[in-house]
């Protein structure tokens, strides 16, 4: 009678598990971290539309003109293209390079010299 009682505990107690499988402190868990998950990814996009990074010259970090996704991380290839851009354009696309946000803002921080200004 005991050995069918504990059977039945058993067979019971796993029926439980079963029809509670998916809920409980696992479930939780899990949709916290998946909310954890899209918040952060939420956040991370905020930040790449909203700030200009430059980890090549002391990793400076300033905002955007506008939100986007255009130069979010400014390697030395983007500055030496931005650089070699000015070079190259004469008269009127120099003024109109100069009047760019990233080129004025590069210039502000000392990323972009002209060559007036350091004296040769």
């Amino acid at each position: 009678m005991e050995k069918e009682t504990n059977q039945q505990n058993i067979v019971q107690r796993e029926q439980q598990i079963l029809a509670n499988s998916g809920t409980g402190i696992g479930t939780a868990l899990w949709k916290a971290t998946k909310s954890f998950i899209k918040v952060s990814s939420m956040a991370i996009v905020a930040f790449s539309l909203s700030f200009h990074v430059v980890p090549d010259h002391g990793y400076r970090i300033f905002p955007k003109e506008r939100l986007s996704f255009a130069y979010t991380v400014i390697t030395s290839s983007d500055v030496n293209y931005l650089i070699d851009r000015y070079n190259e354009a004469a008269g009127m696309d120099r003024i109109l390079i100069r009047q760019e946000y990233i080129y004025q803002r590069l210039s502000e921080v000392g990323i972009i010299v002209s060559k007036e200004e350091d004296g040769e």
